[in-house]
């Protein structure tokens, strides 16, 4: 088919041909189409308007919406010349990732964000760590510390962020580091106050001890100087920190099966209170005294215990410090318990029953009467033992302790068997109708009534006189005045009854 034909075919509409059609303008634009309506054309012009205005984008801003936030913040930070800045960012990401896949799927960290999704904490990091290395650069280190301290405050507020705060604080104390003392003392000491906390509050008491001990000895050169914010100084500062860190490390040792730590736990108590008394803390150094007299009742030195447990004694006294008060005389009974002076033990007790039933502490008042019935009962004063293990028990009922309240049931129920033991041997011993129908009653029922006289039916019988046992210190003189009564009874009444004498009614008893 030659030329011609196609042309004539083609006006005659016969055929059509893609490479017939209307090519598009070499513009690039499209004509405008014709035959269109005028809020067609007004829609038209208002998009072709609005195209005019987007500016043209170049191949960095494309890839600033293809790639992520961190990888674009990354390549500022490297085109911007800060590599180290870079290289600890990207540090930091890779120990996250580590801790999180060592950790496992089903970890409490797994469900925790991860910083390449968290902007704001990336562009905060960019700003600071690229202040700090430019300030690096010029060595103003006291600027890159500065800027290295306010990002871990930063991220204090987060628990999640505390391996943050460790690890840039740990860079501000080897920055401080760089200081010479004469210059950076001041900034040396509180980096090593920050790492102490931080290690501390990781469970490295050891290493976090090393570094208060630091502090303490860079603050103890300017104790008038050197103050915080609130106005305490450096050094009251890092010795109410070395009062802590002794008396934590302290109690551990003393858990400890070897002999050479449970030393080493003493000498560590020893330091705190002394560390206490050079805050001129008189609380602190009542507790340091109280840890340290209990450490010494450990160890079975109970003349050294009660002196420094007097101190803390003293000292609560002086802070009219209730709660003290009452672990003091607490402890000063139970120590006067193992000496065997029952006297100043229940002295103290019924001070720590006072104080407790005054300022409505229920569980020490609890406590209190417990411990105090405990001791009454062992000197056979088994009426105030009955009253005060009564109290025990009902208040541990009140508070909803079921421990409490078991220990209490028990030691009640020991109390009134104590009590009812002597009367119950003299109606054995009486014996009689009456005796014998109280007897068989109590074996049925558990009615007492052993309490109530017993009818002169039997001769002798109202000479019985039912005693408690004495304590164990006075038993001799006991002895003598029952050998007299028995002699002068015996003189008068009817030699076949017997006095019961008080060691026979422990055999009884047994």
């Amino acid at each position: 088919m030659d030329a011609a034909t196609v042309i004539q075919s083609t006006k005659s509409g016969t055929t059509s041909h893609s490479y017939m059609k209307r090519k598009v303008p070499p513009s690039g634009h499209l004509e405008p189409i014709k035959g269109l309506g005028r809020r067609d054309k007004q829609a038209a012009d208002k998009s072709a308007l609005l195209r005019s205005a987007l500016p043209v984008l170049r191949k960095q801003d494309i890839a600033k919406f293809r790639n992520s936030y961190k990888h674009n913040l990354c390549l500022d930070m490297l085109t911007e010349g800060f590599h180290l800045s870079f290289c600890e960012l990207i540090n930091l990401i890779r120990q996250q990732h580590e801790r999180r896949e060592a950790a496992g799927p089903e970890s409490f960290i797994w469900t925790k964000p991860v910083l390449p999704d968290q902007p704001d904490k990336l562009e905060m990091m960019k700003m600071y760590l690229t202040r700090a290395e430019a300030a690096s650069r010029i060595g103003h280190y006291l600027d890159e510390y500065q800027s290295r301290y306010d990002l871990a405050q930063s991220f204090k507020d987060n628990p999640d962020d505390q391996w943050l705060v460790d690890h840039f604080f740990t860079t501000c104390l080897e920055v401080a580091m760089k200081v010479p003392v004469e210059v950076g003392g001041k900034i040396q000491s509180e980096g090593h106050c920050n790492v102490g906390l931080c290690l501390q509050k990781r469970g490295n008491f050891r290493e976090a001890a090393k570094h208060f001990e630091a502090y303490h000895k860079l603050a103890a050169n300017y104790k008038n100087e050197w103050k915080m914010s609130n106005g305490t100084s450096f050094y009251t500062d890092s010795c109410i920190k070395l009062y802590h860190i002794y008396t934590i490390i302290g109690a551990e040792l003393a858990r400890s099966a070897e002999q050479e730590e449970r030393d080493l736990s003493l000498e560590t108590l020893k330091q705190a209170l002394e560390m206490a008394k050079n805050s001129l803390d008189k609380k602190l150094e009542g507790e340091a005294s109280y840890n340290l007299g209990m450490a010494f009742q450990k160890i079975n030195d109970l003349d050294t215990a009660l002196s420094h447990l007097f101190n803390f004694y003293e000292s609560c006294q002086g802070d009219s410090n209730s709660e003290g008060i009452g672990r003091a005389c607490d402890s000063i009974a139970k120590i006067y318990a193992r000496q065997g002076n029952k006297e100043k033990s229940v002295e103290f007790l019924k001070r720590f029953v006072e104080l407790t039933e005054k300022t409505g502490l229920e569980k020490e008042y609890c406590l209190a009467c417990h411990n105090l019935g405990n001791v009454c009962n062992s000197v056979g004063n088994y009426d105030e033992a009955t009253e005060y293990f009564s109290k025990a028990y009902n208040i541990s009922r009140a508070l909803g302790d079921p421990i409490s309240t078991n220990v209490n049931r028990v030691q009640y129920g020991i109390a009134m068997a104590h009590r009812m033991m002597g009367k119950f041997a003299n109606h054995i011993v009486v014996g009689g109708k009456t005796c014998i129908t109280r007897l068989a009653e109590w074996k049925s029922v558990r009615t007492d009534e052993f309490s109530k006289p017993i009818p002169d039916t039997v001769p002798g019988a109202a000479h019985h006189v039912v005693l408690p046992p004495p304590p164990a210190q006075k038993e001799t003189e006991h002895e003598e005045e029952a050998e007299e009564e028995a002699h002068e009874m015996k003189e008068t009444q009817d030699p076949s009854i017997e006095i019961i004498k008080p060691d026979s009614l422990e055999q009884n008893s047994e």
